[in-house]
């Protein structure tokens, strides 16, 4: 049955997959920040066993850009998650909307289902009070009286 809710529901239904859609993406971008943070703490222990094995090489401005790198890596990791968060917030109320306009419509199909039923109701009860009555009606001639 269509309700007047149908359209709100489509569009918060649109607004949920949309928030799904961007909760992934935002998924894999930190799944891709973490393993950019592995490789450099990888890359670091390898050039420090390195530079621990020789120690003519100055590895000192290395070290320092790949832990520069690594601090970056740190902060957007945690930008990226705050910005999870706020995503998985925002969709948690986008579905929260949506649920309150599918229990309205669900209250809008009820209603309209009983208001139906109590008109078919009224009709078999009008059906039978008038075939009660033409029973109880006898002619008055034939009575007796």
């Amino acid at each position: 049955m269509k309700t007047p809710y149908d359209a709100a529901i489509r569009v918060q239904r649109r607004e949920i997959d949309a928030m799904s859609v961007a909760i992934n993406l935002q998924v894999n971008l930190l799944n891709q920040i973490d393993q950019a943070r592995e490789e450099v703490r990888t890359s670091i222990v390898r050039e420090a066993d390195v530079a621990a094995a020789d120690l003519s090489i100055s590895s000192h401005a290395y070290m320092e850009r790949i832990r520069a790198e690594q601090n970056r890596l740190t902060r957007d990791g945690a930008a990226q998650g705050a910005r999870l968060d706020q995503l998985r917030s925002k969709a948690a109320s986008a579905y929260g909307a949506y649920r309150a306009i599918e229990v309205a419509a669900e209250g809008f199909v009820a209603d309209a289902n009983r208001q139906s039923a109590n008109a078919e109701q009224a009709g078999i009860d009008d059906s039978s009070a008038v075939a009660f009555l033409k029973a109880r009606r006898t002619p008055r001639g034939k009575s007796g009286r």
